[in-house]
């Protein structure tokens, strides 16, 4: 029971989360905020032709506070504006959705079969794969265009919804090659956004608070995760969506997890029969959230500075809670212990158990190693092997880019993983020293006595 009571110990330390500057609103906003240890919100519910509530919290990562024009990162919200860039192209007949992807980007052929159409990337139905290596390269300059020769991936068989950014990194591909224009320039003609070049730091946990990241922007990523703006701007693309045709299309596919996809949003149907279409969107550092109820004629934004990997649900739930309760539907939101607290909770067990064991091998570096010393040594090089190719295959990363959505669990990794070492080289030392002649007299040694 003492071990139970000191885990919940650390779990309360390890889940306080710094409190909101003070503000003189006391709305749901403000306390999802103070909950989840937000830095800076920006929150906004808009129709066609007016904004109905704005929020502004908090500070951005420079300790400015947020108004109206602090830029964020939009995330996966920026498929939705590629989507729409698409469509104007198609609109104007400078592109057609059956066109084979690889017609206009010969240079694709090598992950695409000759099937694989331009409505297949804005579905996911190309049967791409999510790799996240050639996604988030900070400071990346190269065109999508230039970074499509030196994808290594194979897509699956086509028509199942298989949700990938590399689909609209293509997408952006295909308008820089056919406008012979920088793709942030065409979605500014096209849909009105005027995407940021730089922004504040943004926040990752750090053993539950916030940590400042350097969030920075991917060139050839702007069509699946890098466009950004401030409230003001997203807002009003948001607004716009209400009537535009290509965020209210009826061509959809269904994802098999009760939503359909098209155009960069989801398509839901609530409980009382009303439509909502959704999508949310995160770098390390940004998270936002955008949902159009076009026959309620709003538009609901959600922007804050602060995101890690494993807080995804906690922040995705919280502000859909946000969204249902302007519709008077009452959601609560994912609280209490999440993946990150149990992830965060669980490395920290493993690696302070670890930390005594190396420990007590160091100590006992004089004494004879044993009969069990090789199947030991042995055990903790396998561990130690296990853990550094099984993390980042289970997580679908390089432990690189893990650094930067999780850092304190990277860094839990390597410090278990150091631990491991230790202990297989002070077993390896042990075994390696000639045995005490006490040991080569015939007495057992202290560790082969029961």
């Amino acid at each position: 029971m003492r071990i139970v009571h000191a885990l919940l110990t650390v779990a309360a330390v390890l889940t306080a989360s710094p409190t909101m500057p003070a503000d003189d609103t006391s709305s749901d906003v403000a306390v999802l905020a103070e909950e989840l240890g937000l830095p800076g919100v920006a929150f906004r519910v808009v129709s066609e032709d007016r904004v109905i509530e704005n929020i502004e919290l908090g500070v951005d990562g420079n300790g400015v506070p947020v108004d109206a024009r602090t830029p964020f990162v939009w995330g996966s919200v920026s498929k939705s504006v590629t989507a729409a860039t698409v469509h104007a192209l198609v609109d104007h007949q400078r592109l057609s959705l059956e066109e084979s992807v690889n017609s206009v980007l010969p240079k694709s052929d090598s992950i695409l079969s000759e099937e694989v159409t331009i409505e297949d990337l804005i579905h996911h139905t190309s049967g791409l794969p999510h790799q996240v290596d050639d996604l988030d390269q900070w400071g990346r300059t190269q065109r999508a265009l230039d970074v499509v020769p030196t994808l290594t991936v194979t897509a699956a068989d086509r028509g199942t919804f298989r949700y990938s950014s590399l689909n609209y990194l293509l997408l952006q591909a295909i308008v820089e090659k056919e406008t012979g224009e920088p793709f942030a320039e065409v979605v500014a003609g096209e849909t009105g956004v005027h995407t940021a070049d730089a922004v504040a730091p943004g926040y990752v946990p750090f053993f539950t608070f916030p940590r400042r990241v350097d969030t920075g922007i991917d060139g050839a990523g702007l069509g699946y995760g890098y466009l950004g703006g401030s409230i003001d701007e997203l807002s009003r693309y948001a607004s716009r969506q209400l009537t535009a045709a290509a965020s209210n299309t009826p061509e959809t596919v269904p994802t098999g997890s009760g939503t359909a996809y098209g155009y960069g949003w989801y398509v839901e149907t609530l409980p009382d029969g009303t439509e909502m279409r959704w999508h949310s969107g995160a770098v390390p550092g940004y998270f936002t959230h955008v949902a159009l109820i076009p026959e309620r004629h709003l538009a609901v934004v959600f922007a804050t500075n602060r995101y890690g990997e494993l807080e995804a649900d906690a922040l995705a739930s919280g502000a859909r809670s946000l969204v249902l309760a302007r519709l008077g539907i009452d959601e609560p939101h994912v609280s209490g212990l999440g993946h990150y607290h149990l992830a965060l909770i669980g490395s920290t067990a493993l690696a302070l158990a670890l930390a005594v064991c190396a420990t007590a091998s160091l100590i006992r570096f004089r004494t004879a190693p044993g009969r069990w010393a090789p199947a030991r040594i042995l055990a903790a090089l396998g561990a130690g092997a296990l853990l550094y190719f099984s993390l980042p295959a289970l997580a679908g990363a390089p432990i690189s880019t893990l650094a930067r959505w999780a850092p304190d669990v990277t860094l839990l990794f390597w410090i278990v993983l150091a631990e491991l070492v230790v202990i297989a080289g002070a077993l390896v030392a042990r075994a390696g020293r000639t045995r005490s002649p006490r040991h080569d007299n015939g007495r057992p040694s202290e560790e082969d006595r029961p």
